[in-house]
């Protein structure tokens, strides 16, 4: 086959000399090689497509950044696509062959690293490129795809067998796939390839099941203890945890699961709540959202779970991850990028200080060691104050939880060596210039964590397992309390409604002024950068609530109460669809009445609007007018105002035998405030027609002609 080379900078693209005729770029890919080329930098620069950020984003190499690829290592990116993963992984090994079919990627991805010396690119078919042996083999969508190129029955078998075959004997291949059965697509996401909802857990898209892909493992000859489970999170596209069967998901984890960069979506349920459900009774593996699989020998240092920082300013970008050895576990803080790294060195000396300075209470901070660039922290086990809190959440005893949050403010300001606060310079460049209401404390070194979480008891006395954000700033010693309860009660509504903050002496002022200083912070942290909320904010599709679309389905349905003796029961209610049977929205209902039937009850929708009655007739051997009552008020000619979200019509004084209603009405929802505004009007007419009719000014005005005269 005849290759023919381009030259990017450093790297160089070769591709069949046909291949230009025979394929057409994407319609996005113009448009990604320009931002490409202009320098665009997705981390700190709006987003205003998907296709921008599914492309140019940096978190979409979380999902394989850590894996422990050595400077001597090959690796071989098996349809790299326009290089998303590409750059983790040449900053890490010796030489990166990227395959990839499509032309116009290619030379994407080969001026997205035009200055690595590194990297090799070939377009085309990557069946028909694949050659030599590699230590890593990275094929993240291999198994989506194998179909499109192998045949038979087992396409992705074989496409497995195939990459085996060109590992090196102490090699990795790498594989990752959408889980058809993943949480998200339950809760209403739609399945990505069919743009359809439902179609992943019909077996209509292109995900695995965890048995599916075990089974495809299996048969192409994988060893089973070779093979180890991920758990990207939130899913595989912009991934900030990974989790493993050695660290499963832990119960209140799981909070960012609204990822629809790409379409709509329907929320149908909670999905945190739900999974901690399914992660207590050990479902996790089977429900989440995606899998990232290693083949391979186990090493002798293995990442069993990662979290990523890096949607922040360079100079807070780590990694942290959880390292199995043979010694034990152990914790590592790695510096994404070269500002950070004087971030992560700061620890050791965090550590010594803090030590020093809490060990008056008995307690010690996390020891810390540095290893390179790395900062390495002991795995303590113990229980977190965190856990004990919620344990007693669990047996409903608050009155023992509000005595132990009491302890903690105890610790919390004894441990600390406070003098009276003041602003200083770099307190107001970090939590702008709040105007206190009162004097406060504040030591002059803090550890912003000083949370619920990251305080443990363990075999050797109490620990701070994380002190990430310890700066030499003084902070008022109820920004500590706050932050950390305020913490706390995100998502445990039972905890929102003991008034927590009140009893800790925490004014509901005090607490704006402490949300302004924490947001001020966050803003700090990130340096100006783009993170990925707000890129959801700009890209994200339509989020359709489950709330929402009952309400809208019951626009036109009125329900019906009937009182055959004991009065209207909500569980004896139904409801009525209502017809448009013409141009001008009349709704015509025919009711059919029990024998008994002593009153109705129409509840025309449920919320505040006009209803305008134009018929209201009984059946008995003919028809004849029905009284009503309502709940709202006479707009003479133009209907019912109701204020109220539950409207109702009673209708009572049916002549006994009567067998039916009919009834015409039309129905107008109205927002709150006009609905309100309206009745207040109405409200100041009444009023104003009263005194014009009442006695004195009837008087006055009769005192007025004779003077007239």
């Amino acid at each position: 086959m005849d290759m023919f080379e381009e030259k990017y900078g450093k790297v160089s693209l070769w591709s069949p000399k046909e291949l230009e005729e025979l394929q057409k770029p994407r319609p996005e890919d113009a448009k990604i090689l320009a931002l490409v080329e202009s320098g665009f930098d997705c981390h700190r620069e709006r987003v205003s497509d998907f296709p921008v950020l599914y492309h140019l984003s940096h978190l979409r190499g979380n999902l394989t950044e850590w894996l422990p690829v050595r400077s001597e290592d090959t690796v071989l990116e098996f349809g790299a696509d326009t290089g998303q993963l590409t750059g983790g992984l040449l900053k890490k090994a010796g030489q990166v062959v990227c395959l990839e079919e499509s032309l116009a990627r290619c030379r994407i991805l080969a001026r997205r690293y035009a200055h690595a010396d590194n990297l090799q690119v070939f377009a085309g078919d990557p069946w028909q490129q694949l050659e030599g042996t590699y230590d890593w083999i990275i094929a993240p969508s291999v198994l989506a795809d194998a179909v499109k190129y192998i045949a038979g029955a087992h396409p992705e078998t074989e496409a497995v067998k195939r990459l085996l075959a060109h590992l090196k004997p102490e090699g990795h291949l790498v594989l990752a796939a959408d889980n058809r059965f993943g949480l998200k697509y339950w809760a209403g996401a739609l399945e990505p390839r069919t743009g359809n909802y439902f179609d992943s857990l019909m077996g209509k898209g292109p995900g695995r099941s965890r048995r599916e892909i075990e089974q495809i493992l299996k048969e192409s000859g994988c060893k089973e203890e070779q093979i180890f489970f991920y758990y990207p999170y939130p899913e595989l596209w912009f991934p900030t945890v990974i989790h493993s069967d050695e660290r499963p998901a832990q119960a209140g984890e799981l909070h960012s699961n609204l990822r629809n960069f790409e379409g709509e979506r329907l929320v149908l349920f909670d999905e945190k709540l739900v999974y901690d459900q399914l992660i207590r009774d050990g479902q996790y593996p089977q429900t989440a959202n995606a899998f990232l699989c290693v083949i391979g020998p186990e090493p002798e240092e293995r990442i069993i779970y990662t979290k990523y920082s890096n949607d922040r300013a360079e100079r807070f970008m780590i990694r942290t991850d959880i390292v199995k050895r043979a010694e034990g576990l152990e914790v590592r803080k790695v510096p994404l990028s070269k500002e950070a790294e004087e971030h992560v060195r700061a620890l050791k000396e965090w550590e010594e200080i803090l030590d020093r300075t809490y060990k008056k209470n008995h307690i010690s901070a996390n020891r810390c060691r540095l290893q390179g660039t790395a900062a390495c922290f002991e795995y303590l086990k113990g229980r977190t104050f965190e856990e004990h809190l919620d344990e007693l959440r669990s047996r409903k005893d608050y009155g023992t939880l509000l005595k132990e949050l009491s302890g903690y403010q105890a610790l919390l300001k004894s441990t600390l060596e406070t003098e009276p606060f003041r602003k200083s310079r770099e307190f107001t460049k970090m939590f702008g210039n709040p105007e206190f209401v009162r004097a406060y404390e504040g030591a002059k070194m803090n550890n912003l964590d000083w949370i619920f979480g990251n305080l443990m008891e363990t075999e050797e006395g109490m620990q701070i397992i994380d002190y990430e954000w310890t700066f030499p700033v003084q902070v008022p010693v109820e920004y500590l309390l706050w932050r950390a309860l305020s913490l706390y009660e995100y998502s445990r509504e039972d905890v929102k409604a003991l008034g927590l903050m009140a009893q800790m002496g925490i004014t509901p002022e005090e607490e704006r002024i402490f949300e302004a200083m924490e947001h001020h912070f966050q803003l700090w942290l990130l340096g100006g950068t783009k993170p990925i909320e707000s890129h959801y904010m700009e890209t994200a599709g339509r989020t359709l609530l489950l709330t929402e679309l009952l309400a809208h389905i019951k626009k036109n349905r009125i329900q019906v109460y009937l009182d055959t003796g004991n009065g209207f029961l909500e569980s004896g209610s139904f409801w009525l669809d209502g017809q448009e049977t013409d141009k001008y929205g009349v709704f015509h209902l025919e009711l059919v009445l029990p024998e008994g039937t002593q009153a109705v009850r129409l509840d025309p929708m449920e919320c505040t609007g006009l209803v305008k009655i134009k018929r209201l007739l009984g059946e008995l051997g003919g028809t004849y007018p029905l009284n009503y009552t309502h709940n709202g008020r006479e707009l003479e000619d133009q209907g019912i105002l109701y204020s109220t979200t539950d409207p109702q019509i009673t209708i009572s004084g049916l002549v006994p035998g009567t067998g039916r209603i009919y009834a015409e009405l039309t129905i107008q929802e109205l927002h709150p405030d006009t609905a309100y505004a309206c009745m207040n009007l109405l409200n100041r007419v009444r009023a104003a027609e009263r005194l014009y009719e009442s006695a004195p000014l009837r008087f006055l005005k009769k005192w007025k002609r004779i003077f007239r005269k």
